[in-house]
């Protein structure tokens, strides 16, 4: 049962990388990454983890469209906090879904507060990085 369940998670793999290169997925993020070279002076390490991410999200949205929606819905929370202020005191007071974190145990609460933390880190640096590229 499990090597059938990963075969066929192998074989949808295939089949969206398949789908990808008919598409020209990798031309135009080539095409991309070109154009953010020539218009803005973000370092190629940035333009590289930019484009990593989009990789991981276009991935992510293929294979699991619900996480997928919930990850941006947090993104944009996450942009609406950094653009009112970016030196606010309590981003992850604001981002807790509070009717969640209610029916959570104290350990529970621990780890929803660490992994909301990382999200918060991943999201903000996905924020500045797309907001330089933007502004300069």
């Amino acid at each position: 049962m499990r090597s059938e369940k990963a075969i066929s998670e192998l074989k949808k793999r295939a089949l969206l990388a398949k789908q990808r290169l008919k598409m020209g997925y990798w031309q135009r993020l080539e095409r991309e990454r070109r154009e953010m070279e020539e218009s803005s002076s973000m370092g190629e390490r940035n333009i590289t983890e930019l484009q990593r991410a989009k990789i991981r999200r276009d991935a992510m949205f293929a294979t699991d469209e619900q996480r997928f929606r919930q990850e941006e819905r947090l993104y944009e929370k996450v942009c609406k906090i950094l653009d009112e202020d970016s030196d606010t005191l309590s981003p992850i007071g604001q981002l807790i879904d509070k009717e969640k974190y209610q029916k959570l145990d104290e350990c529970g609460k621990q780890k929803y507060i660490l992994e909301l933390s990382k999200k918060f880190r991943e999201l903000s640096r996905r924020y500045y990085l797309e907001h330089v590229g933007k502004s300069v």
